[in-house]
C-alpha cells in the first residue's frame, strides 16, 4: 500500500480518508450492508481490492469535475500544473532540445523516467528521454486524450514492491471512463491576449448498454485539438532574443548569447608564421571577412563582437547571429485521439474486457535557421580558399597550420539565414491495446491482463534544413557564396522539407496474472492476501535516413557523404530488446479497529539486452568500424524490494499514516546500446583548453560524442537501488476543516547518469575530466573541434526530501458554498553525485551542474463559491525564487562603462536571483440544466510574465526567460462547452 494526499483543485471534494465524519460514514456502512453486498475496488499503489468503507488509501484523485475546474485542456497541462510535479519535459524542450515532441510527468523532482505512467493499470510504450531530459524512458503525456480520461490517480511513493522498476519516485494511473450509456459533445477554445498560442479542442463520445442491466457496455470516443506556435518575437520578453541588458545590485550588464554561425560566414584559421615547421604552435585568426570588406556583419540580425588577444588566438572579431530571437517560444501541436473499448458480463462472477486507444500527435517545432560550421581547406571548397584564405596568409606573411593533414583545418562558421527557421514536425502515432478476464473461483479474485503498447514517433523536415550536395554544388559553381553576403532565394532548391529524418519504434508487451483471497480474521477484520506475476518485453528501434547516417565511421555508412546542414548526422542505428518478469505478494493486516498494516514484496529478474547492432571499437582496413553479430550487451539484473505502511486511526478526525520501502531500476536499454558515435554540438562554453587550435572564440559550441555502456563485469551499468519512507497525518480539527501533510524521502544509490559526466562539471573543471576529452576531434562535416565523451555510468548516491500538504476548509455561506483549499510541496534537500565518492552537487532553489532547477516550494491556493447553478474559482500557483546560472568570463556577461558603452571584455558573473512567480487564474461555470453547462476563464488573469533569467538556452533555445519553469502565454480566455444526451 502506500500513501497519497487529496488533490483540492479548485475545490474538489476530499477522496477516501475516511475522515469526513465517522458518524456519517458508519452510516452509509450500514445502509450499504442491508442493501446489497458493497463491491471491492482496487486503487493505485496497492493489489488489493477492499471495500471503501473499510478505510482509504493514501492516492491523489483527480475527478472529471476537478479535471474541468482547473480549465486543462490536455494532460500534460492538468499534470505538469500540480505542485507536487517536478522535473518534467515540457513542450518548450521539443525545441531543438531533445523533447522529440514529447511531454512527461516527474513526481518530487526526480527526473522523468523514475514516475511510472499507467492506462488504466497497464504499463504504456514509453520513448526515448534525451540527455538533457535525464535520458531513459518515460511515457509521452501528448499520447494520452484527456477526454478519453474518467479519472486520474496519483501515488507520489515509491512502488517498485508492486509495479518493479521504474516507480521509485510514484505512480501516475489514468483510468479511461466505463460503463457509459450516454452521448456526450464539448468544444473548448482558448484565445491568449497576446499573439499566438491559440488553442482548441472537440469531442465526442457514446456509450451503449449498461454492463449491469444488459450484461455489457461498449464505449467509443473521438477528440481533435490544436494549439498554434507562439514564436519569441510574439512576446516582449523573449523578442529581444540573445541580446539582454540587465542590472544586478547597480551594475548594469549585456548578456550576449548569440551565435559565430552566421550569414555571411566567420573563419577561424590556424596559422604558423611564413615557413616554420608544421609542428609550430598555431595562432588562430578568427573574423569576418564581410565585416572586414563592408564594415558590418550584412544583416540586420547580427552585430561585431570583438575579442582581445588570448593564449593561441589572435585578436580579432566575428559577426555574431541572434538566434534566440528566431526560434518559439512554445511549438505548435495537433492531435487525433480516440478510444474504443467493451467490457462484458461472461457469468455473475466473470468480466471480460478489451480497449484500443489510438492517437496520432504531431508537434512541429522550430528554431533558428539552420548552424553549420563547414570545414575549408586547399581542396575543400577550393574557391572559397583561393578567395578569401590566401590572401589573408599571404598578406600576413603566414603559413595554414595542419599538420594532421585534415581536408578542412578551416572553420567556416556558417547559417544561411535566408533559408528561413529549421522546422521538425514530431509526428507520434501511439497504439495501445489490452484485455483481460476478472473473476471469482473457489474463494480467490483473479484477473489475467494481456497489453499490447506501441509507439511511433518520425522526425520529418519542415522547413530550413539544406541538402549539402545541394549547396556544395551552387557554391563550387560561384551561384552561393556563403562568405560574400546573403544567399537570398538561391538556396531554395536544396531544402530537405518532407524528407523523414529518423523513425523510432517503441513496444512494451505485457501478460500479468494475480489473485488475492481472504486469509483469516483478526480484530480489525478480514486480512486479505494478494499475489501476481507478469512477464514483459521491451523493445526499441531508431533507424535513421541515410543524410543522418551520413559520415557516422561505422560499417553501413552510406557511400554518399551528403547530410543536412542545420541538422544531426553520423548517427548509428539502434535495435535492442529485452526480456523481464516478475513476481509479488502483498498482504493486509487490520491489526484493530483502528490500525491496519500491510508488507509487501516482489522479485523482479532483466535478461540481459539483446542488440541486432554491435560494433567493434577501432577501424578495420576499409576505414570503418566493423559491425559484430547480434548479441547480448551489458549485465543481466534482478532485484528483491519490498514495503511496509500503516495507516492508524487513534480518533475519528485523526489519521496518522507511513511507510518504508526499497525500489530497484534496471539500466535502460538506451543506456546500454549504441556506439560511441558523434551526438551534435555542446552547450556554449569557454575553451577547455586554451591554446589549441581547435579553441572557439569566447564562448563556443564543442561536438558531443556519445555511446551506450554495454560492457559486462566492473565497468557495466548497474541497477539502481532505492530506499524510500513517508510519514503523515490527516486531522479535521473543527468542522469543515481538514488539515494534512507528509514527510516524504527517497535515496538512490548507483544513480545512472545517461549522459555520463554534466557538460557544465565537465567544461568548468577539463583537467580533471581530461580523459574524457578529445581535443582534435574530425567533426563529420569536414573541421577539426574538441569533443566530450559523453557514456552512461552509475554516479554515486542521490537524495530527496521534503513535504507535501493537503489543507482545505468547508462551509456554507448565506449566499453557498464555499470551500477553500491549499496544496503545496516543500523541498528541503535535493543533492547527487557523479561518481561514488565524488563532489555533491545540488539544484535545490539554484541552477545546477546539471542545468535544471528544483524549486524549494511549490503551491496552489483556490477559493471555490457555488451559488445555485454558478460556481466561481479563483486560484494561485505559486514558485519560489532560485539562484541563476553563474558565468565565468568568456561566456558572455559584459559589464557597460559609465558613458553607455559595452566594455570590450566579458567577466565572471555570480547569477541572478530570480524572484518568485505567481500567477493567478479565474474559472466561472454555469449549470444550465444537468446535461448542458457552460465554462468561462482566464489563464494568468494578471497577464504575468515569466521572470528573467540568463540560463544557456537549455530548453526550447529560449533566451531571457525558462520556459520549463514558466508561464509563456500569459492571460488567456477560454470557453467549453458540453452537452449530454
Amino acid at each position: 500500500m502506500s500513501r497519497s494526499l487529496r488533490l483540492m483543485f479548485s475545490g474538489s471534494v476530499a477522496v477516501g480518508f475516511g475522515l469526513m465524519s465517522h458518524t456519517a460514514l458508519a452510516q452509509q456502512a450500514g445502509d450499504q450492508d442491508a442493501a446489497a453486498p458493497i463491491q471491492r475496488v482496487e486503487i493505485t499503489g496497492s493489489s488489493i481490492k477492499r471495500i471503501n468503507k473499510e478505510g482509504a488509501l493514501p492516492v491523489q484523485v483527480l475527478t472529471q469535475e476537478d479535471i474541468k475546474r482547473t480549465g486543462a485542456t490536455s494532460v500534460t497541462d492538468l499534470l505538469q500544473n500540480m505542485p507536487a510535479m517536478q522535473g518534467f519535459v515540457p513542450a518548450a524542450s521539443s525545441i531543438n532540445t531533445g523533447g522529440g515532441g514529447s511531454t512527461t510527468a516527474a513526481l518530487h523532482s526526480l527526473q522523468s523516467k523514475y514516475t511510472l505512467v499507467l492506462l488504466d493499470g497497464q504499463r504504456m510504450a514509453p520513448i526515448q528521454q534525451g540527455n538533457a531530459q535525464g535520458g531513459g524512458f518515460a511515457v509521452n503525456l501528448e499520447s494520452i486524450p484527456l477526454d478519453a480520461i474518467e479519472r486520474v490517480e496519483i501515488l507520489t511513493d515509491g512502488a517498485s514492491a508492486l509495479y518493479g522498476s521504474d516507480a521509485i519516485a510514484g505512480v501516475v494511473n489514468f483510468i479511461t471512463k466505463k460503463n457509459k450509456t450516454d452521448t456526450s459533445v464539448f468544444f473548448n477554445n482558448q484565445t491568449p491576449q497576446h499573439p499566438g498560442g491559440r488553442a482548441y479542442s472537440a469531442g465526442i463520445s457514446k456509450g451503449w448498454g449498461n454492463l449491469d442491466t444488459d450484461g455489457y457496455n461498449v464505449l467509443a470516443s473521438y477528440s481533435h485539438d490544436f494549439q498554434h506556435a507562439i514564436q519569441a518575437t510574439d512576446r516582449d520578453f523573449s523578442r529581444a532574443g540573445g541580446y539582454i541588458p540587465f542590472s544586478y545590485k547597480g551594475q548594469k550588464y549585456v548578456q550576449i548569447a548569440t551565435s559565430a554561425n552566421n550569414e555571411p560566414g566567420n573563419l577561424s584559421i590556424p596559422a604558423i608564421p611564413h615557413g616554420a615547421s608544421q609542428d609550430t604552435a598555431p595562432t588562430v585568426y578568427q573574423f569576418s571577412p564581410y565585416y572586414n570588406a563592408h564594415g558590418n556583419c550584412g544583416n540586420g540580425y547580427s552585430q561585431f563582437l570583438a575579442f582581445p588577444a588570448s593564449d593561441g588566438v589572435a585578436a580579432g572579431g566575428n559577426c555574431n547571429f541572434n538566434f534566440a530571437a528566431f526560434v518559439q517560444d512554445n511549438p505548435s501541436t495537433s492531435r487525433d485521439s480516440g478510444l474504443l473499448k467493451g467490457t462484458f458480463k461472461i457469468n455473475a462472477d466473470t468480466t471480460a474486457w478489451a480497449e484500443l486507444v489510438l492517437s496520432d500527435t504531431d508537434v512541429v517545432a522550430q528554431f533558428a535557421p539552420p548552424a553549420q560550421p563547414l570545414g575549408i581547406g586547399p581542396t575543400q571548397y577550393a574557391n572559397l580558399y583561393n578567395k578569401y584564405i590566401q590572401p589573408f596568409l599571404t598578406a600576413n606573411n603566414l603559413d595554414l597550420s595542419n599538420p594532421g593533414g585534415s581536408r578542412g583545418p578551416i572553420k567556416m562558421s556558417y547559417r544561411p539565414i535566408a533559408s528561413g527557421g529549421r522546422a521538425d514536425d514530431f509526428d507520434t502515432f501511439a497504439r495501445h491495446f489490452s484485455t483481460g478476464i476478472d473473476g471469482q473461483f473457489g474463494g480467490w479474485s483473479y484477473n489475467a491482463r494481456l497489453t499490447l503498447s506501441h509507439s511511433q514517433l518520425k522526425d520529418i523536415s519542415a522547413g530550413g534544413y539544406l541538402d549539402s550536395d545541394k549547396f556544395n554544388a551552387l557554391v563550387s559553381a560561384g551561384t552561393v557564396d556563403p562568405l560574400g553576403g546573403s544567399s537570398g532565394d538561391l538556396l531554395k532548391p536544396t531544402l530537405l522539407n518532407g524528407t523523414t529524418f529518423s523513425t523510432t519504434e517503441s513496444d512494451m508487451d505485457t501478460l500479468h496474472f494475480g489473485g488475492q483471497h481472504d486469509t483469516f480474521t483478526l480484530p480489525g477484520g478480514t486480512s486479505i492476501l494478494s499475489v501476481g506475476a507478469d512477464y514483459s518485453y521491451q523493445h526499441y528501434k531508431i533507424g535513421y535516413n541515410d543524410l543522418i547516417a551520413s559520415q557516422n565511421g561505422f560499417q553501413g555508412q552510406p557511400a554518399s557523404g551528403d547530410f543536412p546542414i542545420g541538422g544531426a548526422y553520423g548517427s548509428v542505428p539502434s535495435d535492442t530488446s529485452r526480456k523481464n518478469g516478475g513476481v509479488y505478494g502483498e498482504w493486509l493486516f487490520p491489526v484493530i479497529k483502528s490500525l491496519e498494516v500491510t508488507a509487501s514484496g516482489r522479485y523482479d529478474s532483466y535478461g540481459r539486452a539483446h542488440s541486432n547492432d554491435i560494433f567493434a571499437t577501432v577501424p578495420d582496413a576499409s576505414g570503418l568500424i566493423p559491425k559484430l553479430p547480434n548479441g547480448s550487451i551489458g549485465e543481466s539484473s534482478h532485484g528483491t524490494t519490498y514495503k511496509v505502511s500503516f495507516r492508524w486511526n487513534p480518533h475519528e478526525d485523526l489519521l496518522f499514516r507511513g511507510a518504508y520501502g526499497t525500489g530497484f531500476k534496471a539500466p535502460a536499454l538506451t543506456d546500454l546500446a549504441g556506439p560511441l558515435a558523434y551526438a551534435g554540438s555542446s552547450g556554449s562554453f569557454a575553451c577547455p583548453f586554451p591554446g589549441l587550435a581547435t579553441c572557439g572564440a569566447g564562448s563556443s559550441q564543442y561536438d558531443l560524442v556519445a555511446g551506450g555502456n554495454g560492457t559486462t563485469g566492473a565497468t557495466a551499468l548497474k541497477p539502481e537501488k532505492s530506499k524510500q519512507w513517508t510519514v503523515g497525518f490527516v486531522v479535521d480539527p473543527v468542522k469543515g476543516l481538514t488539515l494534512g501533510a507528509d514527510l516524504w524521502s527517497v535515496t538512490i544509490r548507483n544513480q545512472v547518469l545517461s549522459s555520463g559526466i554534466a557538460q557544465a562539471e565537465a567544461f568548468d573543471h577539463p583537467q580533471k575530466y581530461s580523459f574524457l576529452f578529445l581535443t582534435n576531434y574530425p567533426d563529420p562535416a569536414g573541421f577539426n573541434t574538441i569533443a566530450l565523451e559523453q557514456t552512461p555510468l552509475n554516479g554515486g548516491v542521490a537524495h530527496y526530501k521534503g513535504v507535501d500538504w493537503d489543507n482545505s476548509y468547508r462551509t456554507n455561506l448565506p449566499i453557498g458554498k464555499l470551500n477553500v483549499a491549499w496544496t503545496g510541496t516543500w523541498i528541503w534537500k535535493q543533492d547527487y553525485t557523479t561518481s561514488p565518492g565524488g563532489d555533491v552537487f545540488t539544484d535545490l532553489a539554484k541552477f545546477g551542474e546539471d542545468q535544471a532547477v528544483v524549486f524549494r516550494t511549490q503551491m496552489r491556493l483556490s477559493t471555490t463559491l457555488q451559488t445555485g447553478k454558478f460556481t466561481n474559482t479563483i486560484a494561485a500557483n505559486y514558485k519560489s525564487g532560485y539562484k541563476d546560472q553563474s558565468f565565468s568570463a568568456g561566456e558572455g556577461i559584459y559589464p557597460v562603462l559609465a558613458n553607455g558603452t559595452v566594455a570590450a571584455s566579458d567577466v565572471d558573473f555570480a547569477g541572478l536571483d530570480v524572484p518568485s512567480y505567481t500567477t493567478w487564474d479565474w474559472q466561472g461555470k454555469y449549470d444550465y440544466s444537468k446535461a448542458l453547462s457552460f465554462t468561462a476563464g482566464i489563464h494568468n488573469f494578471t497577464d504575468k510574465k515569466p521572470p528573467l533569467t540568463l540560463q544557456a538556452q537549455v530548453a526550447g533555445n529560449s533566451a531571457g526567460y525558462d520556459p520549463r519553469y514558466a508561464d509563456v502565454i500569459g492571460r488567456a480566455f477560454y470557453v467549453r462547452g458540453s452537452y449530454n444526451f
